[in-house]
């Protein structure tokens, strides 16, 4: 049986539209909690709405008022009272294709030792045509850096931390790590839970649970392939680019000393070296798309954040982030 779990915070329409498309599955979840953290618009009202429909079709909607503490505490909220076998997590910004909880469903009666699985996430970004020789030298130059960067049938974790996403799938994979769309099986949880340290929509944290799985439980974690969700990257309830850039930098250094550094002097140097990347690449990526003297103050953030991040590196390596913290709250 399938529990869906649903973090929402003032993404009405959004929460709505992706509601429609857990309906139309050709496999029923059980159930499907919506944990909202809304501070403007309640999803309360959604829930409503819908319930009648998920009733009629042998599914429980259910609504639970979150605690305001962020995506993290959200999702264990929902993994502390979900009554399923396997427990699938989606952002509120998300589209399902038709089959997917079907095909979901179909491996893990297939691959009983499996311990979590995703589809494919694809992000509609919208952005603008770009040839494809730009974009594998824009890849190669990430994958030097020691940022991100994709390759075909492939979602590890680097050391510096970054991820190698999947630039095409055509056949099921082991991976290192899970992206936040996906789903588990209710045993992990007797052992894992989401790290609350990381405040509002988190960054990391899919990285942080599933790569903490797959240490202990090596070759558990699946990549499908022929089964999409679509990440829409909703404009509603965004937070400023300031607190974005100082949270990328501070959760990644959390995460790296946490999960990823194991006193390895390799690790150590891959991550200073992604951090030098990453200022070259986002420096780069201003001259060569001729961005606005305005948009330059990103890179200012950047610097900045670096300073904060080893000003309280001792906090962060003891994993203490209440420095930082803080001042979300105010955001």
């Amino acid at each position: 049986m399938f529990s869906i779990v649903i973090p929402t915070k003032d993404r009405p329409k959004d929460l709505a539209e992706l509601l429609l498309t857990v309906l139309k599955q050709s496999y029923r979840p059980f159930e499907v909690i919506i944990v909202d953290d809304s501070q403007i618009s309640s999803a309360k009202e959604v829930s409503d709405s819908f319930r009648s429909k998920f009733e009629s079709n042998g599914c429980n909607l259910r609504y639970v008022a979150g605690s305001g503490d962020g995506l993290t505490a959200s999702r264990n909220l929902g993994i502390a009272i979900f009554h399923g076998d396997v427990l699938f997590f989606l952002d509120d910004d998300t589209i399902l294709e038709q089959s997917v909880l079907n095909k979901l469903a179909r491996f893990l009666r297939n691959h009983p030792d499996s311990m979590g699985v995703q589809p494919v996430i694809l992000r509609d970004t919208k952005k603008i045509n770009r040839s494809s020789i730009v974009e594998k030298l824009e890849n190669a130059i990430y994958k030097v850096l020691m940022l991100s960067y994709s390759d075909e049938n492939k979602l590890n974790v680097r050391r510096s931390g970054a991820s190698v996403f999947p630039s095409a799938m055509t056949k099921i994979i082991t991976a290192q790590r899970l992206s936040g769309c996906c789903c588990y099986r209710r045993k992990v949880f007797y052992e894992f839970s989401f790290d609350t340290n990381l405040k509002k929509y988190g960054l990391l944290e899919d990285l942080d649970f599933s790569y903490r799985v797959h240490k202990k439980y090596p070759r558990s974690l699946y990549v499908i392939p022929c089964t999409t969700i679509i990440h829409k990257i909703s404009k509603e309830a965004r937070l400023p680019t300031k607190t974005v850039i100082y949270m990328s930098t501070i959760y990644w250094f959390y995460i790296f000393f946490k999960d990823i550094f194991e006193g390895s002097i390799l690790n150590l140097i891959a991550f200073l070296w992604a951090l030098t990347g990453n200022l070259i690449a986002h420096t780069g990526g201003l001259i060569i798309k001729r961005k606005s003297k305005r948009e330059w103050w990103s890179l200012i953030y950047v610097f900045k954040s670096y300073i904060t991040a080893l000003n309280y590196l001792r906090n962060i390596i003891m994993q203490d982030l209440e420095f930082f913290n803080e001042t979300l709250k105010r955001v």
